[in-house]
C-alpha cells in the first residue's frame, strides 16, 4: 500500500512533466535577440535578452510568461540602470535606480503603482523604521 501510494505521488510530481526546451531568438541581421527556457509555449525561468548591437538589454525570471522576482535592465553600452521586482508581470515591490554606476533612488511599488520614491539611504531608513 506504501509503495503504491509512494509511485502515484512520484508520478503525479514527476511522470506527466514536460521537458523544458531552450529558445533563441534574433533579429533579422542575424544577431541573438532574447533566450531563454519554454515550458508548454510558455517562458519559464530565466531568460536574456539583448539590443541589436549585442549586448545585453535585460534579464530575469519569468512564471508561465509573466515576469516575476527581480530583472535587471541595461543601457545599450551594457551599463546597469535599474533593478525591479515583478510579480504577475506587474512592477511589485522594490525598485532600484542607478546612474553611472550608482544608486540615485528606490521606488516602490504594489502591483504596477508606484507607493513611495526615497532619494537617499537616510529618507530610506527613517520611512522603514515608522
Amino acid at each position: 500500500m506504501i509503495k503504491a501510494l509512494f509511485f502515484l505521488v512520484f508520478m503525479t510530481i514527476f511522470g506527466n512533466s514536460e521537458p523544458r526546451e531552450y529558445a533563441k531568438n534574433y533579429y533579422s541581421n542575424g544577431t541573438l535577440q532574447s533566450e531563454g527556457w519554454v515550458l508548454q509555449g510558455k517562458k519559464v525561468d530565466y531568460w536574456y535578452y539583448y539590443y541589436s548591437n549585442g549586448t545585453k538589454k535585460e534579464e530575469g525570471h519569468f512564471v508561465a510568461n509573466k515576469k516575476c522576482k527581480w530583472w535587471i535592465f541595461y543601457t545599450s553600452e551594457g551599463v546597469i540602470i535599474r533593478k525591479t521586482e515583478y510579480l504577475n508581470d506587474k512592477v511589485n515591490g522594490l525598485s532600484i535606480v542607478y546612474k553611472d554606476g550608482d544608486v540615485v533612488k528606490a521606488e516602490k511599488y504594489k502591483m504596477g503603482t508606484k507607493t513611495n520614491e526615497w532619494t537617499s539611504l537616510s529618507a530610506y531608513r527613517n520611512d522603514q523604521n515608522k
